[in-house]
């Protein structure tokens, strides 16, 4: 009888020991949304030490891997084939487009705003004849939509369910790949980072997605401290901010014609991420220029300039104040 109670006192203990662990981990209640998501609040804990082992891998990195990387002189790949072979040159930083799939499963593909997969984004990234027109580019028949329908295939998104998706050989060569995967690859190799590129999006569209991280992840800190996350615009990267305490934000500097009047200037940026904790920026190599480059640089955040293909080029973005370049071919 005593040791019974014994081995019961030890359970209890345990069990407190794991519900405290857990929550020091960032997750406090969990609930299941209507459409099987699951919505994660979250406690603040010590990430210092997160944030310092990720500062080190940006400073032994010159480059982050656009897309996962290109191969064969492609790019937009977001393939994990792409992934193994970059991760095995030594590349430990890497970047990809993250989107959902008709039926609520995330993958890695491109897209246009609020998760719409775009002309481009089905026949050039993806590899696969644009299905919601004809060859001539026509409107299909009632017919051949009633067709794509009933397989999956979304006519207000332009999207297609995960087992289609997962049917196709991307670029014609290359394993599609789901979000899952990346997930699964990062808990073998727990030196990678991941940059989420989500398009731009609305604040709804938005936590819809990282809901959706949290979900493949399983809410695992050991991945999720590893996930480079952010947005475009000051809505996404509240919506963001409001889904789970990633400790590695990024925003993306937008170009001079669409950037928010209330973050237009370099100092009304740098102000922003400070206030929001964000320790690093992504642009393009169209904006980005020696005055914000110096500017940025000397506020300390972290810069990832996308997307140099050409080595006198990304020196060019490193004399402006560079800390990473983001490429395709550059490895």
């Amino acid at each position: 009888m005593i040791k019974h109670i014994r081995n019961k006192i030890v359970a209890v203990v345990a069990a407190g020991i794991m519900i405290a662990s857990l929550s020091a981990c960032g997750s406090k209640n969990t609930s299941t949304l209507s459409d099987g998501v699951t919505e994660v609040s979250v406690m603040d804990r010590d990430t210092d030490g997160v944030v310092e082992e990720y500062k080190k891998t940006v400073e032994n990195s010159e480059y982050i891997m656009h897309a996962l990387g290109g191969m064969d002189g492609k790019s937009y790949i977001n393939s994990i084939d792409c992934l193994r072979k970059t991760y095995e040159a030594g590349y430990r930083l890497f970047e990809a487009d993250v989107s959902y799939t008709s039926d609520d499963v995330l993958v890695l593909a491109h897209s246009g705003q609020d998760n719409i997969w775009s002309e481009a984004d089905w026949n050039d990234r993806i590899g696969i004849a644009y299905p919601f027109r004809d060859m001539n580019g026509n409107e299909l028949t009632e017919e051949s939509k009633d067709y794509f329908t009933s397989n999956g295939y979304d006519f207000d998104n332009h999207t297609c369910n995960y087992d289609s998706f997962m049917t196709f050989r991307i670029q014609g060569e290359y394993t599609a790949t789901s979000f899952s995967d990346i997930v699964q690859f990062m808990k073998e190799h727990d030196d990678m980072y991941l940059m989420v590129d989500a398009g731009n999006r609305s604040y709804e569209s938005t936590q819809k997605l990282y809901k959706m991280i949290l979900d493949t992840c399983k809410n695992d800190y050991s991945v999720l401290d590893r996930i480079i996350a952010g947005g475009q615009t000051t809505d996404m990267m509240q919506a963001v901010k409001d889904t789970y305490d990633f400790p590695l934000l990024n925003m993306y500097y937008a170009g001079d014609d669409v950037r928010e009047e209330s973050i237009y200037s370099p100092e009304q940026f740098i102000n922003y991420c400070n206030e929001n904790g964000i320790i690093s920026f992504s642009t393009a190599k169209e904006t980005y220029n020696d005055y914000n480059g110096a500017a940025l640089k000397e506020a300390g955040l972290i810069s990832y300039v996308f997307t140099v293909n050409d080595s006198d080029e990304a020196a060019l973005m490193k004399s402006y104040g560079a800390d990473v370049i983001g490429t395709d071919f550059l490895w």
